[in-house]
């Protein structure tokens, strides 16, 4: 029942954005503009980077909306848009580079159980993410924050099942070893 409401919702803002109406561009922006950001800066790995990734691929997505037949969920559609973007600010790029001052924390002493905050925990999760391959990432990131199941990420991705399947399975790995380094004692608690 929520389902066809959200749904029924977005496709009233859908098509007023392909009208053009402002209100319908802004509930599209502001509904998908976190996980565009998300996997935009899981693969270029830099705020400023991502940010106009997210800019261009909504651009991207705006100017081709009267050709969005909806044979996939707009969702699908747009982060598509978003991790091609993503790919080609990336590969554009010679060198990836992590600025120090850009979210990144390394911690300097061992934590001990139960004094982890919630920004603690999010600050090694996005240190131990960071450690996994692009293809890892994208993918984690899409299952675990985006909530989208292996044939919605296997469609963004222009995947098989398989391949993302693999990927998740290969990413939960590398992704528990990145955290038994970074924090050995408390792994249990972040996963």
């Amino acid at each position: 029942m929520l389902f066809d409401r959200k749904h029924k919702e977005e496709d009233y803002y859908l098509q007023q954005a392909i009208q053009g109406n402002r209100k319908g561009f802004e509930y599209l922006v502001t509904t998908y503009k976190d996980l565009a950001y998300t996997i935009a800066r899981n693969i270029v790995l830099n705020k400023e980077d991502a940010e106009e990734v997210v800019q261009d691929a909504f651009v991207k997505a705006f100017s081709a909306l009267g050709n969005f037949r909806k044979a996939a969920k707009f969702s699908t559609w747009l982060y598509r848009i978003v991790y091609n973007t993503a790919l080609t600010k990336g590969h554009a790029r010679k060198a990836v580079t992590i600025p120090v001052d850009d979210g990144a924390w390394w911690p300097t002493e061992t934590v001990s159980t139960g004094s982890l905050t919630q920004a603690d925990r999010k600050r090694y999760i996005d240190l131990a993410l960071r450690q996994l391959t692009e293809d890892e990432r994208v993918v984690i990131t899409l299952y675990y924050l985006g909530e989208k199941d292996i044939t919605e990420i296997a469609a963004i991705l222009a995947l098989k099942k398989s391949a993302v399947k693999m990927r998740l399975l290969r990413g939960r790995k590398s992704m528990k070893a990145a955290l038994e380094l970074l924090l050995p004692k408390e792994v249990k608690d972040l996963l």
